[in-house]
This record gives C-alpha cells, structure tokens and sequence, in this order.
C-alpha cells in the first residue's frame, strides 16, 4: 500500500511538471494514473479536471469535478480542497454557459463552493455569473419587445400603411439594433414612400449586420435600380446570387437590369458589341445566334462566346448594326420617351399613394376635431357649473371667517394647555428616573458589577443559559444561593427600557407563580432572579422525550398556575397589570415541574380611563412574539387584559396537543367538526379524559377568539373551569410518581427523518432539511424526485454536507460515552 501511495506521488510530480509544460494529454496521463494507484487523494481529480479545462474539454472537467467532491465527501476531506473542485466545475459551465446561454449550473456549482468554503474570489465570480444571466435575461426581454413591434410593422405594412410601418421598424431598432430583418423591412416601407436615400442606407446597413442575409442585397438593388444606377443594381444583384445561386427575385432583377443597359446603349462601340454579341458567331458571312448560347442569360455567356469569333467577325457585326442604328433615331427617341414614361408613371403611382395616405390623416384629423369640440362644448358646462359653485363657496367662506376665528382663539389655548401637560410630564419622568434606584434599592438587595462578575465567572459563556434580543442570562453561585442573572446587552436603548419596566412591575406585585426578583445592579443594568433549573416549558414542548415526563395531570395543573398568575396581574390594585408576552418560552419550570410566568419586559401597568371606563395601552409599534400575541393588538396597537387571554388560549391548545403554534387552533378547530378531537391530542401526556380534553379545547377556543369582546374574563368562567379540572387531576393523580427527568434524551435534529437513526454524515437536500448522506441517496437512487418531508417536488439532487451538524452530532455522542 505504501509502495501504490509512493508511486502515485510520482506520478503526481510528473503530472505537475508536464502541466506546467503545456503538455496537457502527458499530464491527463500521468493523473489517471496517480488517481487509480491512490483512489484517497482527490488533488489527482481536481488537476486532471484543470488540464482538461485547459483543453476546451470542458464536459470531462465538470465531471472529473463532480467525481471529486462526491470522494472528497465520502473521505471526509479538506474542505477547501471540495471547495476547489466545485470552483473549478463553475469555470467550466461557465464557458459551456457562453454557447448554450444557461448560467443556472454554474451558479449552483460556486453557492455549493462558498458553502464549502468561504472564498472572495469564489463571491465575486458568482456576483459576476448571476449578473451575465440577468444581462442575458435582459437581453430576451428586449428580443421579444423588438420581435413585438416588428410584428406590429409586420401588419401594418400588409395594410399599407407604410408610415405607420416605419415607426414600428424604428422601435424594434432601438430594442434590437442587430436585427438585419428589421432594417429590411424598413428599407422596403422607405422603397414604397419614394424616400430611396433612406431605403438605401438602411439595405447598406442590413448587409453590413449579415453579409448572408438576401433581402439586404434586394432592397439595396430596387433602390440603385429605381435611381437609374442600373450597373450598380447589377453587381449588387450578382453579389446576392452568392447567397441563394437560384433566387427567381435576383435572377428576374438581372434580367431587368441587362434590358436597360441595352436600350441605354443603342449607339454601342465594338468593344460593346463583342460583350452583348458574345453569343454569336459568323457562318458564310450570315449572322447565327447558337443553340448553346440562347439557354444562357448575356450575362453569364459572354466571355466565354466572345472567344470563339475572330475579328473579322466582329467587324462584320458592327458595320451591320451601326448600318441599322444609323437611321433609326426616331427609335432611340421612342425608347426614351418609354423609359420617361415609366419613370413618370412610377412617379404618378408614389404620388397617388401618398395622397391617399394624406387623405386618410386628413379624415382622421377631421374627426379628432369633431370630438375636440365636442369635448370643448362639455368643459364650457361644466366651467360655467363651476363659476356658480365658486361663487357659492365665496359666500360660504365670508360666512366662515367668524368661525375661524373663534378656532383660532381656542386652538391657541390648547397649545397653552398642552405645553404645560408636556412639561408635568417630563417632570414626572424625572422624577421616576430619579426614583428608580431608590426603589430598587428599598424592594430588593442592591448587588454590585464586581459580585455579579464574580458570581458568574466574569459571565462566562459556559455559564450562559439563555439569550434575547436585548440581554443574556448566566447561572451563577450569589452569597452561597443559586441564581440567574440576566444582563443588558451594551448600547441597547429598547433593553433599558424593558429593563426598567421589568423592574416596575416586579416591585409592585408578589405571587407563587411569578419569578421572584431577588435583587437588581444599576450600575451594570442586570437584575437577579431566582434560578429554576429545569428550564422553560418551550424546552419540554419542543423535545419528544421530555414532554412525555408532562402527564396530562401536570399539564392541568400548570393551565391553572399560569391562570392564577394571570388573574392575579389583571386584578392588581391600583392598576392592573398586562403582560403582553405570555407564551411557553417565558413559563418557567422549577424542580417539582411547578410554573413561574417570567420576562416582564414588555408588560404595561394600566391606568384606568376617566372618559370610557376602560384600561389600555396604545403603541405604534407592538412587541412580542407574533404566534401568541393578540390579532387586535397587532392591528391597533392596543394592549388589553384580554390580550393576555388570547396568548392564554393558544398555550392550553398547546399543553392539549403538543403540537406547535403555527395553524394549531384551525387543526383542533376542524378536529372537532370532524368529530376526531382525539386523534390531535398529545397521547404521550397519557390516557386524557374524554370530558376533560372537550372542556380544555372549547375553553383554549373560547380564549382565542379574534374579536377581544367575545373572549371570557380569565377571573370568571375560566377561572372556574380551570379550578375545577385542576382538582379533578390532582384526585387522578394522587397516586403517581412525581416526574422523571431524562437528561439523556437525543436531540430530535440528530435524527434522520428517513432512517429515524442517529446521522452520521448529515447532508442537506434541496427542500432545506437534513437527512442521513446514504438514507436520502437510497431515497433519489430509487426513482423519487420528490421531499421525503413536505411531498414537493425536489429542484435538483444535489447534496450539501452539513459540517456544522456532524460536528454536534459527534461532541453530544462523547459526552454520552462520557456520562
């Protein structure tokens, strides 16, 4: 084995020097070889796939890619060296991409890269990609726009509207100005307005796009033909006959063009004559056209008959012909007068188009003035409507000013009176902010920065066990008794301010089932809390295991804990309390599983309204979390006691079912109708009573209710219902043992959804959740393209190793072994 290895690097080293040669094929050698002697080494992979991509062969470089991240997976390999390869995959599709205009696999190849590794370069060729295939996107976008107007040019012109034609010609030009198609196309409506200039330059810039393209040499030739250049027309004609040999359109033009050149040269010279007589020749001085010749155009026959007469011959055919010419000047007269005529009658013909086209503007026009005045007539009405009401407005405003007046006089009285509640309200906040400390200090003990830190390790992280949006809470040992210590994070104005309501609230009410506030430290903006050591109930909700240690009995007796809490705030003299944020993250449990409500941040103490009788709150900007929080507080911004109750409803549908928040009350909802409450309730809380499971979901949906005004009052026909279930599980419970803790649970997303084992190489699949690398392989090797998960239809099959995971997955299992 170690003899394959040493040959391999060799080969790898001979690979190297030829690709740094440029002899490509000896290095693709030497890497194949290198690749089958040590199958471990992925580098063999990757440097083959460079001296192919150097190649052009691009197709075998994305495979030799692929190859090597899939080994570099299986080996556990660098991830740098998989990054590369994935790199080296997207050059290649990136040049396949030029030719095939698909930039897709290329940009899945570099995001799977930076996934891989995280690389600028890698970043800034994928911005790069992603931008090519916007400009492509683009530039389809602009085809199609330009296709749409040529079309609509397209009609036009079949209905002879040639102007009208031109316009949209001239838009397709400005979306696609490399289509020879339109610049014949307009070319032809410039030939038929007689505007020839135009028509030219266009059929000039036509050929120049596409020297292959018929129609520009065409357009060009009408054009030169039209203007009496008629050598030129010609030669254009015989430069298209390159492009279609056997076009009848250019043959017919030629033909058109050698008939005026004749009559134009009525008068010839012998050296013309030997060109147009080329085809004939002389026998026994008598003048015979041949066989051979006659099936062939002039054009085309004339070098090779002028070769076969001699001079005399020519001679003999110029005497002839000037012998005829000379006394047939009426002809040549006649002949042009024809041409005149026909160029006049082309004229004429233009001429009468254009007039028609000016006829029909000029009826347009005609009819747009009708509707014009027609209109005119309707605005005079209505401005003469308008002067009448204008003057009865004026009427009305001098009627007004006295009134406004008057306002005026109580408006700045009202500015008086609110400049004086603006200053009794600072002055008032001063004074709290003054009073604050004081509190702090009289309520609870008053800890310092220095016994915090020393309490909790300098609030090392180890000791960390949780962590919000504004501060984070540590474990620590505090004058010989376990504590928790949440602490402000730094520069955080929303948290100080939670801060200071947390304080408020705590210092004015006492309960068995609120947290108790042990003590506060200004200085360092922390307080200290009585720690419970098995966490929230969020904790045991969201694990399998552990929510099997909440039997339904405990459940009731936390539903009815939580309520008394609840009702306790609600009633609090001399203003109530609301919470505003009850949900099971912030239900704490102690070690007998007894609830404390906690997190007081965002509560509010309510002051009773003089006007209404009511108590609210009103903000602009509502906090909390959006699943449990009230739909009217969310619209409005008002924060009731009825607020609390909503958020108490959806925690019971949760203690009922185990199920989480999302859509829970429509499934218990439509459990019900179908007369199948049992088959949604959590059967690992044990055997519920059917009674009991129909009063709790009733009870948690009355609570839930969107309009705050159907909901009950948690201190009437609640409180009622929940006491009296509460009793009923305690009887039911006298017996049982008190809850099992299972410290060992295995976390639910170290379990493969497909195998329902613990994942050793978990890879993510295109529907974003992880499965064991051969469970989901087995799962699309069999013909499924579909989540095994949500039923949806995969994008691709690629896989994504998940590095984070595994490596969690492997420090839980040795403290497992460990313990």
């Amino acid at each position: 084995m170690e003899a394959a290895v040493e040959e391999a690097r060799r080969a790898k080293e001979a690979g190297n020097e030829a690709y740094g040669k440029s002899l490509l094929e000896a290095a693709v050698k030497h890497y194949t070889r290198g690749a089958v002697l040590d199958p471990t080494d992925i580098s063999f992979l990757t440097n083959r796939a460079a001296a192919y991509f150097h190649m052009g062969k691009y197709q075998e470089c994305v495979t030799d890619c692929d190859e090597a991240a899939k080994r570099g997976g299986e080996l556990r390999a660098d991830n740098k060296l998989i990054a590369k390869a994935l790199s080296r995959k997207a050059s290649a599709l990136l040049e396949l991409a030029a030719c095939a205009g698909d930039y897709a696999p290329a940009i899945r190849a570099l995001q799977q890269s930076l996934a891989e590794h995280y690389s600028e370069e890698t970043l800034e060729r994928l911005g790069k990609a992603e931008g090519k295939r916007k400009e492509l996107e683009e530039q389809e976008r602009l085809d199609r726009a330009a296709d749409h107007h040529r079309e609509r040019g397209n009609e036009s012109f079949k209905q002879k509207k040639y102007h009208e034609a031109a316009m949209n010609y001239t838009e397709a030009m400005k979306l696609n100005p490399k289509d020879p198609r339109i610049l014949s196309n307009r070319a032809q409506c410039y030939i038929n307005l007689g505007a020839l200039p135009q028509g030219l330059e266009d059929a000039e810039k036509c050929i120049e796009l596409d020297s292959t393209f018929l129609k520009g040499y065409v357009r060009k030739a009408k054009v030169q033909f039209l203007m009496e250049d008629y050598d030129n027309a010609m030669a254009t004609y015989q430069e298209g006959l390159r492009c279609e040999p056997n076009n009848p359109e250019v043959l017919d033009g030629l033909r058109r063009c050698e008939a005026h050149i004749k009559r134009a040269h009525g008068g010839a010279d012998l050296e013309y004559l030997k060109q147009m007589f080329g085809g004939f020749h002389s026998e026994g001085g008598v003048t015979a056209f041949t066989k051979e010749a006659s099936k062939e155009p002039l054009w085309h026959t004339e070098s090779q008959q002028a070769e076969k007469l001699s001079a005399e011959d020519f001679e003999h055919i110029f005497r002839n012909t000037m012998g005829r010419a000379e006394p047939s000047e009426e002809r040549l007269r006649h002949t042009e007068s024809e041409r005149m005529a026909r160029k006049m009658e082309n004229l004429y013909l233009i001429q009468v188009q254009q007039r028609k086209e000016t006829e029909e503007v000029l009826s347009r026009t005609k009819q747009e003035l009708e509707r014009l005045k027609i209109q005119h007539g309707d605005v005079t009405k209505k401005l003469h409507k308008a002067n009448e009401h204008n003057e009865r407005l004026l009427g009305q405003l001098s009627e007004s000013r006295g009134q406004y007046d008057q306002l005026l006089s109580e408006h700045d009285h009202l500015l008086r009176d609110r400049d004086r509640a603006v200053r009794e309200v600072d002055g008032l906040r001063q004074k709290r902010g003054q009073m604050l400390p004081a509190l702090v200090t009289s309520m609870y003990s008053e800890f310092s920065t220095s016994e915090l830190e020393s309490a909790s390790e300098n609030f090392s992280s180890s000791l960390k066990i949780g962590e919000g949006g504004f501060a984070c809470v540590y474990r620590g040992i505090l004058r010989n008794m376990t504590v928790a210590i949440k602490v402000l994070k730094p520069d955080s104005l929303q948290g100080r301010s939670q801060f200071e309501q947390e304080v408020a609230v705590l210092s004015r009410v006492r309960h068995p089932h609120l947290v108790t506030l042990l003590g506060a430290c200004s200085e360092s903006s922390a307080l200290v809390y009585e720690f419970l050591p098995n966490g929230s109930l969020e904790d045991f909700l969201a694990c399998a295991d552990k929510r099997q240690t909440l039997i339904w009995q405990i459940r009731i007796r936390i539903i009815a804990e939580i309520c008394s809490a609840l009702v306790f705030l609600h009633k609090n003299k001399p203003h109530s309390v609301v919470h505003g944020d009850l949900k099971p993250a912030n239900i704490l449990l102690d070690v007998n599983l007894v609830s404390k409500l906690s997190d007081f941040g965002i509560s509010r103490l309510l002051i009773q309204s003089s006007t209404n009788n009511t108590t609210l709150y009103h903000t602009m900007h509502p906090l909390g979390t959006p699943l449990y929080m009230d739909p009217e507080f969310l619209a409005t911004g008002e924060l009731t006691p009825h607020s609390d109750v909503y958020s108490f409803g959806i925690v019971v549908l949760r203690l009922l079912t185990g199920k989480p928040p999302v859509g829970i009350k429509k499934i218990v909802e439509d459990a019900i109708t179908k007369g199948e409450l049992h088959s949604v309730v959590d059967s690992s809380a044990g055997e519920w009573p059917d009674v009991l499971v129909q009063q709790l979901a009733h009870l948690a949906l009355s609570c839930t209710e969107m309009s705050r005004r159907c909901r009950p009052d948690l201190s009437g026909e609640v409180w009622g219902v929940v006491e009296a279930l509460r009793d009923d599980a305690a009887l039911s419970s006298a017996s049982s043992s008190g809850p099992v803790s299972d410290e060992n649970c295995t976390p639910s997303y170290f379990i493969c959804p497909i195998s329902q084992d613990i994942m050793k190489d978990p890879h993510i699949a295109a529907d974003g959740f992880t499965y064991e690398a051969e469970a989901i392989r087995n799962w699309l090797d069999s013909g499924h393209d579909t989540s095994p998960m949500t039923n949806v239809r995969l994008e691709h099959d690629e896989l994504i190793p998940n590095r984070a995971l595994r490596s969690a997955i492997q420090e839980w299992l040795q403290q497992q072994n460990l313990a």
